[in-house]
Parts: structure tokens; sequence; C-alpha cells
């Protein structure tokens, strides 16, 4: 298939497509938070479920609107490149130590064994992998591939990281600041796992960089923000109230040091990537 083959109008039409996937699959898994079910069962299922659902619904996109193969849109066979798996550790670790550093108050809340593991299993199946493969299957798998073919790789990065950010702003209110600091470090850690798949052809680099940054930063196992979180194992209250370094009302994610670090990484990527050509071209 070659780029003019795609018009505009079917462009924006899939990728509209393509987050109406993620938000049908997010629904109809979470049907089983209506089971009374323990909720680390609830958890795995969901999580399960939400990939299965995606990852279906994308393969008959492909093949019967598209006419491509999933491996073209980067989601082949999981596989994971070892210095990406290294990339998801040191990254979460670092901007959490970063912000550990900072003046605060470290609690330990009162939670069970039980709750812990929930907690955890939470953490892991529904908003790290869960959300983690699913968003990476749909922008930078299906989305990105299609801006690709249609206009080429730079705007594949730049469009679907500016949805990612955007589609972060829906349903929390925010003012202008908010608004400016979440854009940035959407946009930013979009831009990122962009980079990573173009870096190692496949979604599931950057599926696993995404899946174990949400487990440490936003799965309640260690909660670092300027307010008290008592759902978590861990919480840890910042003093400060600058907005920079907390991320305002998005949170950490959102905070100088998230977005240094994602800057980082995204430097890092694109030395990778040159090396490769540099490689080739001496071969």
């Amino acid at each position: 298939m070659h780029k003019e083959e795609i018009s505009t109008i079917k462009t924006i039409l899939v990728v509209f497509l393509g987050i109406l996937i993620l938000v049908f699959a997010q629904g109809v898994s979470s049907l089983i938070f209506e089971l009374q079910l323990p909720n680390g069962v609830v958890a795995l299922i969901f999580g399960i479920c939400y990939i299965m659902i995606s990852y279906i619904l994308i393969k008959v996109c492909c093949i019967k609107l598209l006419n491509i193969r999933m491996n073209e849109c980067y989601i082949g066979k999981p596989k994971v490149h070892f210095r990406w798996l290294i990339c998801a550790i040191i990254l979460p670790v670092s901007v959490s130590a970063v912000l550990l550093f900072n003046p605060g108050e470290l609690i330990k809340n009162n939670v069970s064994v039980i709750e812990s593991i929930n907690i955890i299993v939470g953490a892991i199946f529904t908003v790290g992998f869960g959300a983690g493969v699913v968003e990476e299957m749909v922008f930078r798998g299906l989305i990105m591939k299609l801006l690709e073919k249609r206009w080429g790789k730079l705007i594949a990065i730049i469009i679907p990281s500016v949805f990612f950010g955007i589609l972060h702003v829906v349903g929390i209110k925010m003012n202008i600041i908010d608004i400016l600091l979440l854009f940035i470090a959407g946009t930013s850690v979009g831009i990122m796992f962009s980079l990573i798949v173009y870096e190692s052809g496949s979604i599931w680099s950057s599926a696993i960089v995404h899946g174990i940054w949400n487990v440490i930063m936003i799965g309640g196992i260690l909660d670092i923000s300027n307010s008290y979180n008592e759902k978590a194992i861990f919480s840890y209250k910042l003093s400060t109230e600058s907005m920079i370094l907390t991320g305002g009302v998005f949170g950490v994610e959102a905070s100088i040091f998230a977005v240094l670090g994602y800057i980082l990484v995204i430097l890092w990527t694109i030395y990778l990537i040159k090396k490769k050509s540099i490689l080739k071209g001496n071969i």
C-alpha cells in the first residue's frame, strides 16, 4: 500500500475509529467490575479482556479497512529488547527517587496483606499493562502507521503524541497552567514512545516502558503527590506547592522531573536510531 492510496478522509476516520476501539474495549472490559469477585481477580480479568478485545478489533480494522497486516503496524509477536526493559525500570525509579529527595512526608497506610496484593495486582494488570499495551497498540500501532503511510514519519510521531496528551486532559478540571503542563508532558512522552517503536520496530518495547512506568508511578504502591493518598500502600506527600515540581492537577507525571526524564530518553533514542542508520550505511 502506498501513501496516496489512503485518502485524508479515510485516515481521519480510522484515527477516530482507533480511539473509539480503545474506549469501547475499556467500557466492555469494565463490566467485570460489576461481578462480586476479589479485587485482584477482577483486575487480572479486566487487563486480559482489555488487551484481547482491543487486539481483535485492531486486527479487524487493519485487515478489513486498511488491507495491511498487524506486523506492518508494529504489532507482531511480543518481543522486548533488553535495553528497553532496563530503560522501563530506570526511568520511573529515577524520577521517583528525585521526587523523594524533595521535602515531604512518607506515610505507610494501614492496609492488610490482602489489600496490598490487590493493589499490586491492580497496578500491574489495570493501569500497568492493560492501559500500557492497549494505548501503544492504538496510538503507536494503528494510528501512527496509518499517518506514516499518509503523511510520513514526522507527522506520524507528532499527531498521535498530541492526541495522546489531549486524551489525558478529558474529564479533568484544570486551569490554563495545568493544561499547559499536561500538554507538554503528554506530547513529550508520546514522542518518546513513538521513537522507541521506530528504534525497536515493535510496539512491545514501548508497551513495556509504558506499562512499568504506570505500575511504579500511578499504580498505588507508592503514591507521590502534593496530597495524601489513603488508598495507596505508601503515600509521600510533597511539601511544595510549586506546580512545576508537582505537575499540578494531573500529578507528578507532568512534573519537570518527569518531563526531563522523557526528554533524556528521547535524546538517547534519537542517538540509537542515528547509530543504526550509520551502521546500515556502512554495510
